[in-house]
């Protein structure tokens, strides 16, 4: 076959056929948090590691073609094996890049949301190869204006790649508004900036001014986008209270190089600890933060919020804590009103979950909260399947966790008679039945009255019609549980808990507006 007469050895095909492996590769690549899906599903080569592989393979290829095709003379033909080499590689670049359109499409909002940030994650890999392909294969071969001209821009790219070594080219700033955790022993004032540095709080108390600073240890935190400054509750109640940070570019043994601070305006936070609280409750938001806003909104005002988990896929960045659950939580607030938090499985996962609770403010994710009145016991169920499940790669130890935090609970005390327990799964270890049953004896023993919780997507009370549900309800019939809605395709159920001394209001409604459950129970 002549070079001439072979249709995937000419220019055009062999550019298109680099562009869409290229692409194809680099996406795929970033689905790695959701190999393990795909296992089931890829029975050879290896698994989904082996189709990357041969993505890199088919690309090596392309490439190899792509320099002989530009640097061997025109004299001299390619030998036949480079046609169908060629004719190889074009195809299963198409194949790929279908493939991968129908991954994205197939994955839904919350997956590819964590897609971008993977691409970002390897988008300098990416860049640099592509800088390496333009300046070996195609700089030397283009002719007239075209060559200088990306000469020059290869050029500018590399002198702001070096720039941006020594002096940061993203501005800086606040980029939410602050989400006032209540730890049960403090308030954690937890915000987040667009880059790296030190978070402050500024407040008068009593005619003293403080500037309080998120520091371990007597050190300034200054490694994290994500800032939370513990302050007493006597000095934040109902005060008036600003954020800042100052940007840390290097931290160095002797001295640092700071950046510019920033500072919030003044807000004031309120806590209503009276005999009748309203309280916004939502739950499994998974990235779907414009529906949940939707369906907040019918339900109005409300003194405090419970963010009862699951804002995302995972936390596989610190970006998904603070898109999904300090930005969101600071729309909500404002700033301005106390969040109780409870963690939801899927916090338990990726490379962030494990630094998650440090950066929201939190020592232990199981403590109770008084507020006037009322007391929350807040728990932490941690993983929905067994520790060694293929999902979890061999990273959880969660069994542990529970069995701690129910030996805990046994010995719990509560201030108030009116308990409200607060768990993202309603059977607390839902692995474990004996856990869970210890859990509950617990409750029975404290007096709990309500169980609140979320994780199963529906919006409704513990149902006699369901077994396991049935054995709980008659084994605590004095318990009252309600399982929150969340997210479930693209509509959203968000709920609000009314609390009077005579009993507690559920109400649940969704996007629309539409009223899905208004019920009330005595004390």
């Amino acid at each position: 076959m002549k070079q001439k007469g072979s249709f995937f050895l000419r220019l055009p095909v062999l550019i298109a056929a680099f562009v869409l492996m290229t692409a194809a590769a680099s996406v795929y690549r970033a689905y790695r948090m959701v190999w393990v899906f795909y296992e089931p599903n890829i029975g050879f080569l290896g698994g989904s590691m082996g189709l990357f592989l041969i993505a890199l393979g088919v690309l090596a290829v392309t490439l190899v073609l792509l320099a002989l095709r530009l640097y061997r003379s025109s004299e001299k033909p390619l030998p036949k094996i480079c046609a169908v080499l060629g004719g190889v590689a074009f195809v299963l670049s198409v194949l790929f890049a279908v493939a991968i359109v129908a991954i994205i499409y197939i994955s839904g909002h919350e997956t590819n949301q964590a897609l971008l940030l993977y691409l970002k994650k390897d988008l300098p890999v990416i860049l640099l190869f592509l800088a390496a392909v333009l300046s070996l294969l195609v700089l030397p071969n283009l002719r007239g204006k075209a060559k200088p001209v990306l000469a020059v821009l290869l050029a500018v790219c590399l002198a702001l790649g070096a720039l941006s070594l020594v002096f940061p080219l993203k501005p800086f700033r606040l980029v939410s508004d602050p989400v006032v955790m209540d730890t049960g022993e403090d308030y954690a004032v937890v915000f987040a900036t667009s880059a790296q540095g030190t978070g402050f709080v500024e407040y008068n108390f009593d005619g003293t001014d403080y500037t309080v600073y998120a520091q371990i240890d007597g050190r300034r935190i200054g490694d994290r986008l994500i800032h939370s400054v513990h302050v007493p509750y006597t000095h934040l109640k109902n005060n008036r209270y600003k954020v800042g940070s100052t940007r840390v570019i290097e931290e160095y043994s002797y001295g640092s190089r700071l950046g510019k601070t920033v500072t919030s305006d003044t807000y004031t936070l309120s806590v209503n600890e009276g005999r009748a609280q309203t309280y916004l409750v939502i739950s499994d938001w998974h990235t779907y933060v414009k529906q949940a806003k939707q369906a907040i909104f019918h339900l109005g005002e409300y003194d405090a919020v419970v963010m009862l988990g699951d804002p995302a896929p995972g936390m596989d960045f610190e970006e998904e804590a603070v898109e999904y659950i300090v930005r969101f939580g600071g729309d909500l607030t404002g700033g301005e009103i106390p969040v109780i938090y409870v963690r939801g499985n899927h916090e338990t996962r990726g490379a962030f979950a494990d630094q998650l609770p440090s950066y929201l403010g939190y020592d232990k994710l199981y403590y109770t909260v008084d507020r006037g009145p009322y007391s929350f016991l807040v728990l932490d169920s941690g993983e929905d399947k067994n520790d060694d499940h293929v999902e979890y790669g061999g990273m959880d130890d969660y069994r542990v966790n529970r069995e701690e935090m129910v030996n805990w609970l046994e010995k719990a005390e509560v201030k108030t008679d009116k308990l409200i327990v607060l768990s993202h799964a309603w059977q607390v270890s839902e692995p474990e039945p004996e856990l869970s049953r210890k859990a509950w004896d617990a409750f029975s023993a404290l007096g709990a009255r309500f169980v609140v919780s979320g994780h199963m997507h529906v919006c409704r009370f513990l149902s006699e019609e369901n077994e396991q549900e049935k054995a709980y309800l008659d084994a605590y019939p004095d318990i009252t549980t309600y399982i929150d809605g969340g997210h479930r395709g693209d509509s959203y159920i968000a709920s609000k808990l009314t609390l009077t001394q005579s009993g507690a209001r559920f109400e649940a409604v969704n996007q629309n507006g539409e009223v899905v459950v208004d019920e009330t129970f005595p004390w």
